[in-house]
């Protein structure tokens, strides 16, 4: 408010001494005080009430203005009641400090005075609030219009982010355009306890609050300045998501078809008419993605039966009927598909038996797809993401091998246990690729068989024959780097790998034999 409008409020006059042309200045309250020193009870933009009982002499009176006017203040009222008409050196003093003062009649309470501020704050608030929400329904309207979010966000200081850092919408020339910011302001909103949240960066305070009542990976945020607009972004967010979210259930509808085809189709024609549908081209290259967010703790595999010679063969029909594709997925449907669509954009993007697949026109949609997920999971507790990525398929004809390709690639993906692990076309040619097809449980059936004979023995005997076997497929056999290498004699050595040979049944000097039992250690778990 401004002072004018409170000295113009129907009643007593209240004369003004001082000051007569500062009376367009904003005040927020009224302030009651009689210290000779009230500085450090004041923030600024009070309309100080005073009965000049601390005034006993009239150098009180600088000392006095000096402290209001250092602490700045609106203005000051001075009571006529107990002392007084206002003395002339405290007017000089309003006005060399360039302080309004008005005279307080001895008629009129401080009380009344307070009151006719409150009227004027109290009326301009609630035209400032029914200006708002006239303005808030102006916006809404034209959001449901159609209009582009972009076209009814704030210019200035206030940001729609998605849980990887990228500005969606909002003032381009602002701070989170800095993807490390945004990467900054995302961790901040997906660590949050609870909603809106702060972050400061700098010395910058952000407000953070999302359309959803919890801070979920794949959930897009509001950052800005002032939290008294965080209420009308949400609404405006939240509009906006849904209207998108109609839109989004469609592509996904196209996606799922898609994936359909290229499990199913054989006719290259199909395939193109489903592409065309996800509004991708229809000739190549294309990149396929299969992901998830699996669970920290992964599948244990099915222990072998106790049927004597026959338990590797038992094992392996469980494993084969009870095929273990990944761990239970972290809400497919919802939470990994809305992380895949924005770290793959323009991606058709589709829940295939468990797995999240996306279909990308060209050979770098994937670009920066390790980085992102780094972010992601550090910034979310607990979250693991993991990906295969297939070669470039020249055309449609060679769609359908490269999402078997991704999907496999996926598969091993998730049987690394690291954090991220993605796994791309030039990992495609590795042994432990192909060994990610078979299921788990065959393949500890597998290494069991062979090493278990050695892990016993070495318990038995406080061997080291593990390790020896080890070292010796590591140095290639040569039982001169071995020996060093273990720093034994090479008689030593010898002694080792014919017992080696004994229990497992295996010759070294077979490379069909070493290739059994390289594998069993790297199929070890």
């Amino acid at each position: 408010m401004r002072l004018r409008d409170v000295l113009e409020q129907p009643g007593v006059r209240l004369p003004v001494l001082a000051g007569e042309g500062e009376l367009d200045r904003p005040a927020h309250l009224a302030y009651t005080t009689d210290l000779l020193d009230p500085g450090r009870y004041l923030a600024g933009g009070e309309v100080v009430l005073t009965g000049m009982m601390w005034r006993r002499e009239p150098a009180d009176s600088e000392l006095f203005v000096a402290a209001l006017a250092g602490a700045g203040v609106a203005a000051l009222g001075a009571g006529e009641a107990l002392l007084g008409p206002v003395p002339a050196d405290l007017v000089e003093a309003c006005r060399r400090h360039r302080l309004p003062l008005f005279a307080v009649p001895a008629e009129v309470s401080f009380r009344e005075v307070t009151e006719r501020i409150n009227t004027v704050l109290w009326a301009e608030r609630e035209a400032g609030a029914v200006a708002a929400r006239s303005r808030r329904r102006g916006l809404v309207a034209t959001l449901a219009a159609g209009a582009d979010l972009a076209e009814v966000w704030p210019a200035t200081g206030a940001w729609v982010l998605s849980c990887t850092g990228r500005v969606i919408a909002g003032d381009p020339a602002g701070t989170p355009h800095d993807l490390a910011v945004g990467r900054r302001l995302a961790t901040a909103f997906l660590r949050a306890d609870s909603l809106p949240a702060r972050c400061r960066i700098g010395d910058r305070e952000f407000h953070l609050d999302a359309p959803a009542p919890a801070a979920t990976p794949g959930t897009r945020f509001i950052a800005c300045a002032d939290p008294a607009l965080l209420e009308e972004l949400v609404e405006l967010t939240a509009l906006d998501a849904a209207r998108s979210e109609r839109a989004r259930r469609i592509e996904r509808r196209l996606a799922a078809q898609l994936a359909d085809v290229l499990t199913s189709a054989t006719d290259p024609a199909e395939i193109t008419a489903a592409l065309h549908a996800c509004g991708l081209p229809t000739t190549g290259p294309y990149t396929v993605l299969a992901a998830s967010l699996p669970s920290s703790t992964p599948t244990p595999p099915t222990p072998p039966t106790a049927s004597g010679p026959g338990s590797f063969g038992e094992t392996a029909r469980n494993g084969l009927v009870k095929r273990a594709v990944s761990p239970k997925l972290h809400d497919a449907d919802g939470e990994a598909v809305a992380v895949v669509e924005e770290m793959v954009p323009g991606a058709a993007v589709a829940v295939l038996a468990g797995e999240v697949v996306a279909v990308v026109a060209g050979v770098d949609g994937v670009g920066g797809l390790r980085e992102a997920a780094r972010h992601l999971t550090t910034a979310t507790r607990g979250l693991r993401f993991a990906a295969g990525v297939s070669e470039p398929a020249a055309g449609v004809a060679a769609l359908a091998g490269a999402l078997s390709q991704a999907r496999h690639a996926h598969r091993y993906a998730v049987d690394r246990q690291e954090r991220v692990s993605v796994v791309g076309s030039d990992e495609l040619a590795s042994h432990d690729l192909l060994l990610a097809g078979v299921p788990r449980a065959v393949r500890q059936a597998f290494a069991d068989r062979l090493l278990a004979p050695l892990r016993a023995y070495d318990a038995d005997h406080h061997a080291d024959l593990v390790r020896t076997l080890q070292t010796f497929l590591a140095c290639d056999g040569s039982w001169t780097r071995c020996a060093s290498a273990m720093h034994l004699h090479v008689n030593t050595l010898r002694y080792r790998v014919r017992r080696i040979a004994d229990l497992t049944g295996r010759d070294l000097d077979r490379f069909t034999d070493r290739v059994d039992l390289y594998l069993a250690l790297r199929l070890d778990t």
